[in-house]
């Protein structure tokens, strides 16, 4: 047993988290489905999504039979939407390919759409206990710190030097105790603004603590200019209705329903008339809105428009929805918050 894999197993005993929902099993759809949620997204936001998300789909022919925009509306606000299209389709998968069982060998586990060797190395050892390493942003923070590793842990090679300690440190029993040690450490005492060194079971040996490197270790990414992307969307009322469009895949927010864009060149009376037979409208309102991305902003002009009547079948990617349930759908938060400011 390495000092790392040692020194984390008994501090967890104390110190560690024990009663997060997906701890209290050892259900590989269950494990699964808060791997992917914490993807990207922090404990205290997961919990209630998971709760919610579970009660709705229990199991993975729950999630299977389910229509993809039931799936969306219970991931509503999480953002990072490819991930519940990978759940389903993952579930999909796994009902036909394997019975509905989910499987067990880790190379199976690695086909599934949307798992990478952390999130199967996780699932592995939560559901199987078997020895797999993990590598997420915590335990990144955790190893280049312990090893004084003052490059970017998101370059390939130094990536690839954090897997070989990840095996090097996986003990050889105990590895359900370990992993979450692990993730628990740099979610607590190693994180990034403000460690607590004192406090680290690991801080004797950690070369960054007693280098005086931990305000420098891990290295930041290297900036970029985040780039403005724009739109126009078009926000469509009658009544108390507001039109939606089911975006494309290949877009942001794919396979969400969202408010129509437009592109410049199209006119939007001759728009209006050809999808709604109609061009008699009001402006109620106009303006501009941001949408902050990881890697862009998404300025979007908006106009709002209020038709008194209409009458017209609507193709089968566009559809109604009452103001009253727009908070509920399975929208993106973004287009919510703009709705919910106009």
């Amino acid at each position: 047993m390495s000092f790392i894999s040692k020194q984390l197993v008994s501090w967890h005993k104390l110190h560690g988290r024990h009663q997060l929902p997906w701890q209290q099993t050892k259900n590989p759809y269950a494990i699964w489905v808060s791997e992917i949620m914490l993807q990207q997204t922090q404990v205290s936001t997961v919990i209630e999504y998971y709760k919610n998300f579970m009660q709705r789909f229990p199991d993975i022919k729950n999630l299977a039979s389910a229509e993809i925009d039931d799936v969306n509306e219970y991931w509503s606000g999480l953002g990072y939407y490819s991930r519940a299209r990978n759940l389903h389709a993952s579930a999909r998968i796994i009902l036909q390919k394997y019975n509905g069982i989910f499987p067990k060998k880790y190379e199976k586990i690695l086909e599934l759409p949307g798992i990478g060797r952390t999130t199967a190395g996780a699932i592995c050892s939560f559901a199987y206990g078997k020895n797999y390493s993990i590598l997420d942003g915590n335990v990144k923070r955790v190893f280049t710190r312990f090893y004084g590793i003052k490059e970017w842990p998101g370059k390939t090679k130094v990536e690839k030097e954090l897997w070989k300690i990840a095996d090097m440190n996986l003990p050889i029993k105990g590895i359900e105790i370990y992993n979450q040690a692990l993730m628990d450490l740099g979610a607590s005492l190693c994180s990034r603004g403000k460690p607590q060194c004192l406090e680290c079971p690991l801080s004797q040996s950690c070369k960054s603590f007693l280098n005086n490197w931990t305000k420098s270790i891990p290295a930041s990414k290297p900036k970029k200019i985040i780039p403005i992307k724009e739109g126009n969307i078009i926000i469509i009322q009658c009544d108390d209705n507001i039109l939606f469009v089911k975006r494309n895949l290949n877009q942001i927010w794919g396979g969400l329903w969202s408010l129509p864009e437009l592109d410049n060149h199209v006119n939007l009376n001759e728009w209006l008339l050809s999808l709604l037979d109609s061009r008699k409208y009001q402006m109620i309102n106009s303006g501009r809105f941001c949408a902050n991305f990881s890697h862009y902003k998404y300025l979007i002009h908006y106009q709002h428009i209020l038709f008194k009547k209409l009458n017209v079948k609507l193709p089968e990617n566009f559809t109604w929805i009452n103001q009253s349930k727009i908070h509920q759908a399975g929208l993106p938060a973004p287009i919510k918050k703009l709705l919910s400011t106009l």
